[in-house]
Order: C-alpha cells, then sequence, then structure tokens
C-alpha cells in the first residue's frame, strides 16, 4: 500500500541486499534425498509437479461433483458414477490450455498468473463433461446442477493448485540459475529476480567474457564454462542477457544447454524498447513484432470503478471496528490528531487531499526540510531511514500498512482507485519530466505494482517501468491478482 512521502533518495540498485554467493544448490535436503536436484533432477520434478497438479484438479472436479449431487433434490448415484467416469476429458482440457506446462518452462509462473486460463478451462471442461454426459444413459446435468460444477471447480482448483505449489515449493527450495552477460546486466537481472520471489530462483553467479568484476554476483567463469559451472553448482536453469553474445554463440549456447538438460531464459538485447504492450506475431518465417498504444477501453475503466466502491465500502464496514481501535491508540499515544491529510498528485496531475491515519508528530510537515532538500533529489523521489518524526503507534501502523486503510474513503470518493500508480505529494511531481508524467494518466491506487514488487527498495526508474507496465495491460485481471499478492508484500514487510 502507499507509503507517504516523507522520504530519502531512493537507494542505487548497487545498495540493494546482494544476492546469494555461489554454493551448493539451494534446494532443500529432502530434495537431494528424493534426486530432485541439478538439471536431471529438475526433469523428474516437472514430471511430478505435473501429476501432482492434475491430480489436484481431478480431486476438485469429483468433490464438485459429490457436493453438487449431495445437495439436489434427488440424489443420483448413476449420475455420479458417469460423471466420475468422463472425468479424464476435463483432465484433457486442462492440458490443452497448457496449465500443467508452464511452471518449468517460464521463468515466472503462479497460480494467479495462470487464473484467466483456469477461468477458461473451467467453462470449455464444464461443456465437454456435459456434453458427454447427454450421450450417457443418465442425460445431461441441469443447467443449475452444471454452473455449480463449474465454479465450485475452478475455485476448489484455484485454492488447490495454490496449496500444492506452495508445499511443493517448501519441499524442494529454490533452484540454482546463472547468469550470462556483462556485470551492469547481471545487476538488474539479479534484482528483479530478487523482487519476484515467484521465480523461485538463487543466481549464484555470472558467466562473461570481460573480467569484470563489478556485479554483486560473483563471476564464475565464461561462456565456455557453462558445462563445468553447470555441474558444480547444479544448475538448473540460465539467464542470458543478449548484451554481448553472437547471434553463432547464441546458437551454440542453445544446444549445450539442451544437452545438459538446462533451463534457459534470453532477454532480448534492446529489451528497453520491448516493453508491454507488444505482440509476437509471424509473417511465414519471419517473427515480427506488434505494438499496441491506445487508451485503456471504457468499459474496462467503468468496471474499475464499480469494483473500487463495491470493494472500498465493503471494507469500510467489516472494518469499522479496527479503524475505531486505531483512532484510540494514536489518541492514546500522541493525541490528536488522529488523521493525516496532505495534497496529492491524482489522475492527470489534479490536486486531491489523500488521509491516513497520522504515524508522525503533529509538526512532522514543518520539519521536512530539516531532513531533505527536495530541489537536490537526484531523482523525484526519497525515504528517510529511521524517520525521527515517527511515533511509537506510527511505526507499528507503518509496519502493518494499516495507516492506509483511510484511504478506502478516497477511493469510495473516486479520487483514489485501490489499484494504481503510487499517490506522490504535488512538490514531487513537479520535478517530474514529460515521460515521468506518463504514471499520472489513471488514479492513484492503495496498492499497485511498486507496492507489491520491492516497495521503497526501488529506484524511481524501476518503479516507473513497473507502472509503465500495468498501465499498458490494465484490467480487472491485473487489478485483482495485485489485490490478491498485496497481503504477502505487507507480510514480508520489505521495503516498508
Amino acid at each position: 500500500m502507499s507509503r507517504p512521502t516523507q522520504k530519502a533518495p531512493a537507494r542505487s540498485p548497487s545498495a540493494s541486499p546482494p544476492p546469494p554467493r555461489p554454493g551448493p544448490s539451494r534446494r532443500t535436503d529432502a530434495a537431494a534425498r528424493l534426486g530432485l536436484t541439478g538439471a536431471e533432477g529438475s526433469r523428474r520434478r516437472g514430471a511430478l509437479l505435473r501429476r501432482l497438479l492434475a491430480t489436484g484438479d481431478w480431486v476438485a472436479l469429483v468433490g464438485a461433483l459429490c457436493l453438487v449431487t449431495a445437495t439436489t433434490s434427488t440424489t443420483d448415484v448413476a449420475m455420479l458414477f458417469w460423471a466420475v467416469l468422463f472425468t479424464p476429458a476435463w483432465i484433457l482440457v486442462v492440458k490443452l490450455h497448457g496449465l500443467y506446462d508452464n511452471d518449468h518452462r517460464r521463468i515466472r509462473h503462479s497460480t494467479l498468473d495462470e487464473l484467466p486460463s483456469l477461468i477458461s478451462a473451467s467453462v470449455l471442461g464444464t461443456l465437454v463433461l456435459d456434453g458427454l454426459l447427454a450421450l450417457s444413459p443418465v442425460g445431461p446435468l441441469s443447467p443449475t446442477s452444471a454452473i455449480g460444477v463449474g465454479l465450485v471447480t475452478l475455485t476448489a482448483s484455484f485454492v488447490l493448485r495454490g496449496s500444492l505449489r506452495f508445499l511443493w515449493h517448501r519441499l524442494t527450495g529454490l533452484a540454482s540459475g546463472v547468469v550470462i552477460g556483462p556485470a551492469s546486466a547481471v545487476d538488474t537481472v539479479a534484482r528483479r529476480v530478487s523482487t519476484h520471489p515467484e521465480t523461485r530462483l538463487a543466481l549464484v553467479g555470472y558467466l562473461s567474457e570481460a573480467g569484470d568484476e563489478a556485479s554483486e554476483l560473483p563471476r564464475l567463469g565464461s561462456v565456455a564454462d557453462i558445462s563445468r559451472v553447470a555441474a558444480e553448482y547444479e544448475i538448473e536453469r540460465v539467464v542470458v542477457t543478449g548484451q554481448e553474445m553472437s547471434e553463432p554463440a547464441a546458437e551454440r549456447l542453445i544446444e549445450e544447454c539442451k544437452e545438459e538438460g538446462l533451463a534457459l531464459t534470453f532477454l532480448p538485447q534492446h529489451y528497453g524498447l520491448l516493453g508491454p504492450g507488444i505482440e509476437l506475431n509471424r509473417l511465414a518465417e519471419l517473427p515480427v513484432l506488434d505494438f499496441r498504444f491506445s487508451d485503456p477501453p471504457r468499459s474496462t475503466v467503468a468496471m474499475k470503478r464499480a469494483m473500487d466502491v463495491l470493494i472500498s465500502a465493503a471494507m469500510l464496514l467489516a472494518l469499522a471496528p479496527l479503524l475505531l481501535a486505531i483512532a484510540i491508540a494514536i489518541l492514546l499515544d500522541s493525541g490528536r490528531p488522529v488523521l493525516f491529510r496532505q495534497r496529492r498528485a491524482g489522475l492527470e496531475g489534479e490536486p486531491f487531499t489523500m488521509v491516513k491515519f497520522r504515524t508522525m508528530d503533529a509538526d512532522a510537515e514543518e520539519r521536512l526540510g530539516e531532513l531533505v532538500d527536495l530541489a537536490k533529489l537526484e531523482q523525484p523521489a526519497f525515504k528517510i531511514p529511521d524517520d525521527p518524526r515517527v511515533t511509537r503507534t506510527g511505526r507499528f501502523l507503518r509496519r502493518t500498512s494499516l495507516d492506509e486503510l483511510p484511504q478506502l474513503l478516497n477511493v469510495l470518493r473516486g479520487q483514489m482507485s485501490l489499484v494504481g500508480p503510487r499517490p506522490e505529494e504535488e512538490s514531487v511531481v513537479a520535478l517530474y519530466d514529460e515521460r515521468q508524467r506518463s504514471r499520472l494518466a489513471i488514479k492513484p491506487g492503495m496498492t499497485g505494482p511498486m507496492q507489491v514488487y520491492g516497495r521503497s527498495d526501488l529506484t524511481f526508474e524501476e518503479r516507473l517501468a513497473m507502472e509503465r507496465d500495468y498501465l499498458d495491460n490494465l484490467s480487472l485481471l491485473t487489478d485483482l491478482a495485485l489485490l490478491l499478492r498485496t497481503p504477502r508484500a505487507v507480510i514480508r514487510g520489505e521495503g516498508a
């Protein structure tokens, strides 16, 4: 959730916590005992996880069929028998949606990422199952029962998949990876991996033709040493930045990774140009990139606003006792006022008054000039470590992000959204250049990509890149995914 702007200059990438140093595989002892480490173990893990997910989907479907059958007015055992008999068709539909093959194919994958495909598979799976039942002696499900089976299976499958993946990754631990490229690009990859824990990847070092030791990761050798490094550190994934590799060298690396059984991820050489809103297509044998530049559809904006109103109103009602308790705690700790009000830049830079629980001394605004000089900032963002103005109750509220809850009023009024770029102070926005003002194209949010992936540990440019990705791919599913990921970010507390 959004933080107040009493911040010091953001850290440079080199100031971030150093990535893991090389050593034995980050896989757990249990994974080692089961022979699930290294490249060969990665293949076995992939097969086992696919079977585990398929079993979870089957259990979800059978459970849904039993529940729907048991709650109908006339329990039909024959219907249940034939429906269970046809369940492999449902699993086949899920398989055709690619929902068993992405965990080890992609560097970043989570259950939330596959929710749209899971919804599609559930709808089609229900139609296929009902069609097969129509050919059986018992006939099709009733419309109500079919809808019930689809919804219950979708919900149960989503929960089971998330739970099974969580337990599986706790059992097997992190995979070991190595980066190929110059130190500057290696550090960028390391920071992205550290802010996206769903990669479940521990980078042990990098390979480079140049004797470059400026990276936070240690240099383990040249690209020619890939086989030795893979065996020594039980490497499972190779990430290539592509900034110092010719096409023949890339083809040789691909073949070598195939032989070693290593997963391979390539970053295009000009990845700064290949931003969001781009689609890969083909003209015969020619790969082409299509750029899409358009404003979000009005229907998407309207549905986003409807979700803001419904959720913010429901949360204000449900959390009323908690809000009262926090207000009393602030009064007892540091007196009035309970709420902190500040002018922030909203949609298209229009100012509005943001409200949150007060976490600093009442004269904090007047004392800001003693702690930071806005005119001398290297970039338009700042953070003050161990801010002396923060109260005792305020430290707890900030750590748990409970101080942000009054912003639900801003959401209900239409000044903010549940999800969006972080709202900034007007004096900070005044330092923006034209490119940086692009983050003002939509309403600021209580949470967003910056709050979920790194918070104030991110540099301003990293925040801007993540927010550009969000803006160019605005959708309700993206908002829902960020909302569901917010509690984990709050609990972890990194960058708070």
